[in-house]
């Protein structure tokens, strides 16, 4: 994700491509066809979650520049079979919504919250019309970017500690997690450097703990809420993204630095999807056995086929 502070493109088109052939992309079982379908130029493509209730991604634009509140970003719903159906199903400055730079997301019933800046907002996954929203600026939140479900009717969200000034983004801390719990109340829950630039957050309910993708780190991280700190799990190449705790424990992440899908593993990354563009995000479609991955750095979502194991 930090890479999309880089380039995010405000004019784009779309393009819905199949293929069925020709790509130097790889799996772990050996050589994949490619992607089965391919949509392009969208603008900050910076995150994905597949919706089984909905049958369909909801991807995340920025839009503009990361950490900007420049109101103009949007919300693509694509469906299963990886053609977009609505490009601006959110869309900021329409029909009372307010979207900055959305990035994570999760769905909650019918709701999909997304971060946008310093606060977490809920939209109507059917309808796209505003639900919610949770003010995390007054604990001092600059760069949200990356939130899970917990285990009490709460959530978990990462700051990577960027901060934007005058459309200029670097890293000056600090890095957090916050929690908001049932009653959304907010407050910072770790706050450490150790943390590396914290991005992708799952909530792991068989290993009791929160999985960490620090995009400034050279392993994945694990947290068990209310511990000091936090311990390094499994190492790799470095620039961790996305994460998602599929429903069978399976635990995805996204890592631009061997442009892999992986899945972790005990102590070890295992590359599921070799794409030729650096992963922002994923999502599973279990039912399909396909997983959606965007790339802010190409401003384009792919959909795989998912391997079983």
């Amino acid at each position: 994700m930090t890479r999309s502070l880089i380039r995010v493109s405000a004019v784009f088109t779309i393009c819905v491509v199949s293929c069925k052939g020709g790509s130097d992309a790889r799996q772990t079982a050996g050589k994949s066809a490619g992607p089965i379908a391919t949509v392009s130029g969208l603008s900050g493509s910076e995150a994905v979650t597949f919706d089984p209730a909905r049958d369909a991604y909801f991807v995340s634009n920025i839009n503009g520049s990361a950490g900007a509140k420049d109101g103009n970003g949007f919300i693509t719903r694509i469906n299963a079979d990886g053609v977009v159906d609505s490009l601006h199903f959110i869309q900021g400055g329409r029909g009372g919504v307010t979207l900055n730079g959305p990035m994570g997301s999760r769905i909650k019933g019918d709701t999909l919250w997304v971060l946008d800046v310093d606060a977490l907002r809920g939209f109507d996954t059917r309808t796209g019309a505003p639900l919610a929203t949770i003010d995390l600026a007054p604990v001092g939140a600059a760069f949200l970017n990356d939130l899970t479900l917990g285990p009490d009717n709460d959530f978990y969200i990462t700051d990577t500690g960027v901060r934007t000034v005058n459309g200029k983004s670097s890293h000056t801390g600090p890095d957090r997690i916050y929690h908001v719990d049932s009653q959304r109340l907010v407050t910072i829950a770790l706050e450490t450097p150790a943390l590396s630039m914290p991005d992708g957050i799952g909530w792991d309910a068989k290993g009791r703990r929160l999985v960490l993708a620090p995009f400034g780190g050279k392993a994945v991280q694990q947290w068990h809420p209310g511990d000091a700190a936090l311990t390094d799990v499994a190492p790799g190449p470095g620039h961790f993204d996305g994460v998602e705790v599929q429903p069978d424990g399976r635990i995805l992440i996204t890592i631009w630095d061997d442009s892999s899908v992986s899945t972790l593993d005990g102590a070890a990354l295992t590359k599921r999807v070799v794409l030729s563009m650096p992963p922002a995000d994923a999502s599973v479609d279990t039912k399909r056995g396909r997983v959606g991955v965007v790339s802010v750095d190409k401003d384009s979502f792919e959909l795989w086929a998912w391997p079983s194991r």
